[in-house]
């Protein structure tokens, strides 16, 4: 989300995520750094370190700045693929073609990228970013997020080797209307709603749009709820901000900053589910620095030619 929410519009276009060629076959630990409550990796862009956010809430492989673009003399492809803001505003995001991406340990080849484009009146916190890291590439993954040890980690595969249990505890399944993405149902005083699990959200946060729906008696831009059931298991009380945004029908809001700060989540997408542990993440079999790196598909975000 980033303070501009990514809601790539899957209803337009509905190709097909990342096909893998090879894949690492142990753990892949990644530092991160937190900076305005949002994970910054550093992704190397052919043969370049570039800052980027991690923003589980876009359905993109990666954003750049037209800066990142020019330096690595990216090719436009002629294709675009839209999105839509918190504020409402759609937006058309030109294609360019990479030829190398690496993440930690995992290279990627011929990755489809965009241009990270805002409207001007709903424009991004500048955190030092050079654009943003969506999930379609870390699509073969379960991607372990340890906010407390600045650590993700790229599990490769739906049931491969695990050792220090990075991807573990409550389990949830994703919303299967959201297309494999980091989507699920919660419970809350309100009842029953549907939230994206958003690392580039500065805070939990819900639509006052559904908020009005359900009649909440409260006042001002704050939920506090004492119930927030997640998979079953009791994680409340919890505060929600309450803003105004245009989201798609049927999903009331976002997982942000204060939850992950909090919990070990992990985004187990071959299997489609979270799962929600306490404590650190320890990982004995990650994959050293001096290791080859493991080289993933070509691979392609969606996207709607126009």
């Amino acid at each position: 989300m980033t303070n501009v929410v990514r809601i790539l519009l899957v209803l337009v276009a509905l190709e097909m995520f990342p096909s893998v060629v090879s894949a690492a076959e142990r753990v892949i630990a990644v530092p991160i750094s937190l900076r305005g409550n949002s994970p910054i990796v550093m992704v190397g862009i052919d043969g370049h370190d570039v800052p980027l956010i991690f923003d589980s809430g876009s359905s993109a492989t990666v954003s750049l700045s037209q800066a990142v673009l020019d330096l690595v003399h990216a090719t436009p492809t002629g294709e675009t693929s839209r999105g839509m803001d918190a504020k409402g505003n759609v937006i058309t995001y030109p294609k360019y073609r990479i030829p190398r991406i690496q993440i930690g340990e995992a290279v990627f080849l011929d990755v489809v990228a965009e241009r990270d484009v805002h409207d001007p009146s709903y424009q991004a916190t500048d955190l030092g970013q050079q654009g943003f890291l969506g999930t379609a590439l870390l699509k073969p993954y379960r991607v372990a997020l340890d906010y407390r040890h600045r650590l993700l980690s790229l599990i490769p595969g739906a049931d491969g080797e695990d050792q220090g249990r990075a991807c573990a505890g409550t389990s949830v399944p994703f919303a299967t209307q959201w297309h494999g993405e980091p989507v699920t149902e919660i419970e809350t005083d309100l009842g029953i709603l549907t939230v994206w699990w958003d690392t580039g959200a500065p805070a939990m946060a819900l639509s006052r749009r559904f908020v009005q729906a359900r009649q909440w008696t409260g006042s001002g831009d704050r939920l506090n709820t004492k119930r927030l059931l997640i998979g079953g298991k009791s994680y409340g009380p919890a505060s929600f901000m309450i803003w105004d945004m245009s989201l798609p029908p049927g999903f009331d809001g976002f997982i942000g900053y204060q939850f992950f700060a909090r919990h070990r989540v992990c985004m187990d997408f071959p299997n489609q589910r979270l799962l929600i542990a306490q404590g650190p993440i320890v990982i004995p079999g990650s994959k050293s620095r001096n290791a080859p790196p493991a080289v993933v598909a070509p691979v392609r975000s969606i996207s709607s030619r126009e």
